[in-house]
């Protein structure tokens, strides 16, 4: 009997072992490596972007963030060009100087300047606090919130349980001066399987004011996983049966069903972020979904990330803590119920669980259940390039 039960334990032992390394090869030691360089490496300072000059060949040089750029009283830029004007080609001739020799889509900004149209939200120097930020091109507020559901989770029989019925989440409320403030980027800089890095080092490096995790975009080896275009750039084109989020050059946002992707009709509607996880949260009214495309397992209480869309030059960025008494977690459902009660006209699902982070300069401003975790790609708010 005890040598039976010897070889039983070396048996688990051996396919535990056996199963850990092709976990590990597939998934965390990096490979498939495609050099992504950030907006904020590629392009020059705002006075040579202004200026027109050849900002796609030039070296990357680091912008200060003390230095944010400015706006006159009309609405205009510092070099006296009206939004839209002049720098959609400037972006389009960087990002084709820039992709690695990768696909890129069509720069179509908005016709309306949002620096205009969101005047009241800007600022003309840079004024910060704990929860707020303003400047010339950005307005970011953060509001904590927590309440009892009174509604406690029996799934997994009954473990969830103990996490009670208490949600609390950290809501950044975003208007930007263009659509460039609004970037991507992935971990160590680099598209590929295995790549993570901690979302405040990431941070750092874009020079962000607000961050959060992304959409864990190498899920399944990239395989039928989807189509994925950051910063204008396509670094992906594969079948998905999944939703897909894209956020267009003019700030608009549409989430596709599988059936509706098509990527060629991306890059003429000139897409410049997509993000495949999901669900969509809201239906075509801005209401709240009930039935959801995605697995049972998403749709439980979990630590969530999520982006919501309310007009070209506002948005939303929501994350949920989870895993503890203070906060369980929100079931897809509560947070479909939160982004109608927002307002918002579209909202996506983005990666959760341990990898729902935040950070607001240097500080995260969650509360995650556990110590940072790294991740595959991150959203950051940026003081922009144009």
């Amino acid at each position: 009997m005890k040598k039976r039960l010897i070889a039983a334990v070396s048996d688990l032992l051996v396919a535990a072992l056996l199963l850990g390394g092709i976990y590990g090869v597939n998934y965390l030691i990096p490979q498939k490596g495609v050099s992504a360089r950030n907006m904020t490496q590629i392009a020059e300072n705002k006075e040579s972007f202004d200026t027109g000059k050849n900002i796609g060949s030039l070296e990357s040089t680091e912008r200060s963030s003390s230095k944010p750029k400015g706006q006159n009283q009309s609405g205009t830029t510092q070099s006296g060009q009206t939004a839209g004007t002049g720098e959609a080609q400037k972006l389009q001739d960087l990002l084709k100087n820039n992709s690695g020799g990768l696909a890129t889509t069509k720069v179509l900004l908005d016709t309306q300047d949002w620096h205009k149209k969101f005047a009241d939200k800007f600022t003309d120097q840079v004024v910060s606090t704990d929860t707020t930020y303003t400047s010339p091109n950005l307005s970011i507020e953060l509001t904590y919130h927590s309440y009892n559901t009174n509604k406690l989770d029996h799934t997994q029989n009954g473990q969830h349980e103990r996490y009670g019925s208490n949600i609390s989440y950290v809501l950044a409320d975003i208007y930007v001066g263009d659509i460039t403030c609004l970037q991507t980027c992935f971990a160590q800089n680099t598209y590929g399987v295995g790549y993570s890095e901690k979302l405040s080092e990431m941070s750092a490096r874009m020079q962000s004011v607000l961050a959060v995790n992304g959409d864990s975009y190498s899920n399944s080896r990239h395989k039928d996983n989807g189509t994925i275009i950051r910063n204008g750039v396509i670094y992906r084109t594969q079948p998905t049966d999944m939703e897909t989020c894209v956020l267009n050059w003019d700030g608009t946002m549409k989430i596709y069903s599988p059936q509706e992707l098509n990527v060629q009709q991306l890059i003429d509607s000139g897409a410049y972020q997509s993000w495949i996880f999901g669900p969509s949260l809201l239906d075509s009214n801005g209401k709240a979904n009930t039935n959801f495309r995605t697995w049972s397992y998403i749709t439980e209480f979990h630590p969530r990330t999520a982006i919501g869309y309310y007009e070209p030059g506002h948005y939303c960025l929501l994350v949920v803590d989870g895993r503890q008494q203070s906060s369980r977690g929100m079931f897809l459902d509560e947070m479909a119920n939160l982004f109608e009660q927002l307002g918002c006209k579209a909202a996506y699902n983005l990666d959760g669980g341990h990898c729902s982070f935040m950070t607001m300069g240097n500080q995260i401003v969650n509360h995650p259940y556990k110590p940072e975790h790294t991740v595959e790609d991150g959203l950051f708010i940026t003081e922009g390039l144009m």
